[in-house]
């Protein structure tokens, strides 16, 4: 990538991510992001063609953060397998708190999440969950144990999660405790 190009890019991202602080993600447009950025729209959209590509770039160092931060905490514990896929699972709720807007944002673009779904990055927070899951699920074989750590990220797609929140008035803890019960063993 050409240096002006990569600029740009910090650029929109820096940009971006100042306005969303400020307002809401659905109140920001990307005619608002390319006029703070102070760049053409059209360099606005040639980097990212819609405001979820945009929301998804962002998301990715969020992401990483929180997968390192887990893998971290599974490389140190001595936790039971029980409290490890419960501490994964709560650190993932109030990351997706945390950057909600952003992430719903992602979830609802059009082609966002299949651009995500085949990344290495989503690869590596399946990976993750597989790792706490293995333990608290008994005798399956990899294929389901990949099932259900796509299903236990499926569930928590923003969408569902503020319904859970907001319409269900259920809180993190709450929906961290009916997931554990629907995930793990009895025997485990």
């Amino acid at each position: 990538m050409r240096k002006d190009a990569a600029q740009n890019r910090a650029k929109i991202l820096a940009t971006a991510a100042k306005l969303f602080q400020q307002r809401s993600v659905s109140a920001v447009s990307m005619k608002d992001i390319a006029s703070a950025a102070q760049i053409g729209t059209g360099t606005l959209y040639r980097n990212y063609p819609n405001k979820s590509e945009l929301c998804l770039a962002l998301s990715f160092d969020f992401i990483q953060q929180f997968i390192t931060t887990g893998q971290q905490y599974l490389a140190q514990t001595t936790a039971k397998p029980v409290t490890q896929f419960q501490q994964v699972l709560a650190q993932y709720l109030a990351f997706r708190e945390r950057r909600l807007q952003l992430l719903t944002a992602v979830e609802t673009g059009p082609t966002v999440m299949a651009t995500y779904y085949q990344s290495p990055l989503y690869q590596q927070l399946v990976d993750l969950f597989k790792r706490v899951l293995a333990p608290v699920s008994g005798e399956i074989d990899a294929t389901e144990l990949t099932f259900r750590a796509d299903m236990v990220l499926a569930m928590l797609k923003s969408d569902s999660y503020a319904y859970q929140r907001q319409q269900q008035g259920l809180s993190r803890a709450q929906i961290a405790t009916a997931i554990s019960h629907l995930i793990i063993r009895a025997e485990c």
